[in-house]
C-alpha cells in the first residue's frame, strides 16, 4: 500500500518532482489501424509549479490528462511510459491504489466540466458522492469537511 503523505513530504523536502511523466505513449486502435496520440511525451513538475496543456483540437491534451489519470478507455491504450506522482508510478500500481490516488493526489477536470455536474444538485452533495465512492466508511461530517477543504484550495 502507498503512504501518500509520507512520500509527498519527502518529495517536497528534497526538492524532487511531485509529477514526472516519462516517455508516455498512447495509441488508439480502429479498423483503419493504429493512431499514435502521444509519442514519448515527458515532463517534470515541482512543488509550487503550475502546468497548462495548450494546443489545437486533437493535439492530445485530453489524452495526456486521461493517461496521467489512467482513465484511457478502449480503443485507446497506454502502451508505455511512466506517470510518477510523489515517487509512485501510477501506471504500475493496482486499480485500488489508483482509486485512492485519484482522490488524494491527482485529479482531472474535463473541458466540459459543466456537462459533468448535475445542475439541480448542489456541488457539495456531488463532492460527497465522489468522496463516498472512494471512502464508503468515512463519516458524512468528515466527507463534508474534506469537500469544503478541496473547494477552498482552488485558486
Amino acid at each position: 500500500m502507498v503512504d501518500w503523505k509520507h512520500e509527498s513530504d519527502a518529495a517536497q523536502k528534497s526538492g524532487s518532482p511531485v509529477l514526472e511523466v516519462r516517455n508516455l505513449n498512447v495509441s488508439y486502435y480502429t479498423d483503419a489501424g493504429r493512431a499514435k496520440a502521444l509519442d514519448d511525451v515527458s515532463l517534470t513538475l515541482h512543488a509550487g509549479e503550475k502546468l497548462g496543456l495548450v494546443g489545437e483540437s486533437g493535439a492530445g491534451k485530453s489524452t495526456m490528462a486521461l493517461a496521467m489519470m489512467r482513465m484511457i478507455k478502449p480503443p485507446g491504450r497506454i502502451e508505455g511510459g511512466q506517470v510518477i506522482v510523489d515517487g509512485t508510478d501510477l501506471v504500475a500500481i493496482s486499480k485500488e491504489e489508483m482509486l485512492k490516488a485519484r482522490l488524494s493526489k491527482i485529479a482531472y477536470i474535463p473541458q466540459g466540466a459543466m456537462n459533468s455536474l448535475n445542475p439541480v444538485t448542489k456541488i457539495g452533495a456531488q463532492m460527497i458522492d465522489a468522496i463516498k465512492a472512494h471512502n464508503p466508511t468515512m463519516s458524512k461530517a468528515d466527507m463534508t469537511a474534506r469537500g469544503r477543504a478541496a473547494l477552498e484550495s482552488v485558486d
